[in-house]
Parts: C-alpha cells; sequence; structure tokens
C-alpha cells in the first residue's frame, strides 16, 4: 500500500459516496473498486489519494513509501482511520 508521510495509508476504509479518490489535484480519478484503485495508484510516478485528516475534511496525500500489507492491517486501517503505519526503514 501506499503510506504518506505521516505514517496514514491508502485502505478500503477510504470509500467516499461508494469511490476512493485518485490522483492529483484537477485530474483526479474516481474509482469504484478498490482493486482497481490500488492498480491505479500503483501505475502513478507518484500515489495520490483523498483521505480525510483528523477533524474528518477530506485531502488529498501522496505517498512517500509503499508498505506489505495483509488483510488483516487493512481491516484495522478500516476500522481505525487514525491508525498510522510505522517505518520499518524500507520501502
Amino acid at each position: 500500500m501506499p503510506v504518506a508521510r505521516d505514517g496514514s495509508a491508502f485502505h478500503p476504509g477510504l470509500r467516499r459516496a461508494g469511490r476512493f479518490t485518485i490522483g492529483e489535484k484537477g485530474t483526479e480519478l474516481q474509482v469504484e473498486d478498490f482493486d482497481q484503485a490500488l492498480a491505479q495508484l500503483q501505475l502513478m510516478p507518484t500515489p495520490y489519494w483523498r483521505r480525510p485528516n483528523n477533524v474528518g475534511n477530506w485531502g488529498i496525500v501522496s505517498g512517500v513509501r509503499w508498505a506489505r500489507l495483509d488483510v488483516s492491517d487493512l481491516e484495522t486501517l478500516a476500522e481505525h482511520p487514525d491508525h498510522r503505519i510505522p517505518d520499518d526503514g524500507g520501502a
């Protein structure tokens, strides 16, 4: 998964109005399927996606690294939006 500078990651809980919003501001895409959105993010030189901040406002973040996550990690992220992915030194 792409991970932003603040440790937030793209995950299935980021669906808004039935879609995931990915891409740079001005060229954003609305994608219904999580796997398709993730595949599109992987093709971007820098992955961008919208997610809510700590007060619930949806903004765009950019990925600065990639983390390998399993299904339980994705479930945790979806259930706990403030959860962050620690930087293990790898990418």
